[in-house]
């Protein structure tokens, strides 16, 4: 599942390979055919990530923009090497003139929460565009909150935006991305449990240390899990990678009560928590 840290670490790859080699051919079942043609003999300037955007930026000044959803996910290949997926699920096929490929294998566009009606539907289908600066930072991009990934994580900025969500609950806040970019469901999921917090109290209802933590906890996750490896928020020989995510049903690791499994949110996302560990905090 994409989140922050697996973005970060998929931008350090796609840079060590691609950065500075010059597009061979490019094709997507995306974008036009014309934006497609202005790409190629583009040299590769810069491959960051910003939340979980992972963006391109070429020499004339275009930026390709995208963002996996659920299931996408970019790999990596040379020329002629064979393909860990089949090529119809393929979204983004870049070649570079180093001998490296650079392919966006996409999830197939189906909904992957049903809502209930007047809920907005969650999409798996990826996100792929074609964007100069101006645009880049009129869109979705500009309107990131700070990136908890980075090592430049502006918390007090994060605290701000999430004071202003005061009617969110907070297991909900966590994940808009215009509030603090980088965090998925289970940085999320796992950050409330390690700080015992109640997913379902309202932002507002937050003391200033108690979202200070929140945030903190987020950041020193996502730094963790940005180089590597499997995520994991707790080190022990027993096996177990996570405190909650994804454990529904199953005895908590901390007391032995019942991790349980709610709907949150807008989009439906699933939040994890001990029953008896994040109880309710005295509220300010």
């Amino acid at each position: 599942m994409p989140e922050g840290d697996t973005i970060f670490r998929a931008a350090t790859q796609l840079r060590r390979a691609i950065e500075g080699a010059r597009v061979r051919s490019f094709r997507s079942d995306v974008l036009p055919k014309a934006q497609q043609a202005q790409l190629e003999g583009q040299r590769i300037e810069e491959v960051f990530a910003r939340g979980k955007n992972l963006l391109l930026r070429f020499e004339a000044g275009l930026i390709l923009r995208t963002h996996m959803r659920m299931k996408g996910s970019w790999h990596i290949y040379r020329e002629a090497e064979p393909w860990l997926r089949a090529e119809r699920q393929a979204r983004v096929e870049l070649h570079a003139d180093n001998g490296f490929v650079a392919v966006l294998f996409g999830a197939t566009k189906e909904t992957a929460y049903r809502p209930k009606t007047g809920e907005a539907p969650y999409l798996t289908v990826p996100i792929i565009e074609l964007l100069n600066q101006s645009e880049l930072e009129s869109g979705e991009v500009g309107q990131l909150g700070p990136d908890a990934t980075t090592d430049a994580f502006d918390r007090f900025e994060a605290r701000r935006r999430l004071r202003s969500r005061p009617e969110l609950a907070i297991g909900d806040a966590l994940l808009q991305q215009g509030l603090v970019a980088g965090l998925g469901n289970v940085i999320k999921c796992e950050t409330l449990f390690l700080c015992r917090q109640d997913p379902f109290v309202l932002t507002f209802d937050l003391p200033d240390a108690s979202l200070d933590l929140l945030i903190a906890e987020a950041h020193r996750l996502l730094l963790r899990n940005r180089h590597g490896g499997p995520r994991t928020s707790r080190e022990s020989l027993d096996g177990g990678r996570l405190w909650v995510y994804g454990r529904s049903g199953q005895p908590c690791r901390l007391c032995g009560s019942k991790i349980a499994m709610q709907r949150q949110g807008a989009a439906g996302r699933s939040t994890y928590f001990c029953t008896a560990c994040q109880r309710a905090a005295p509220r300010r």
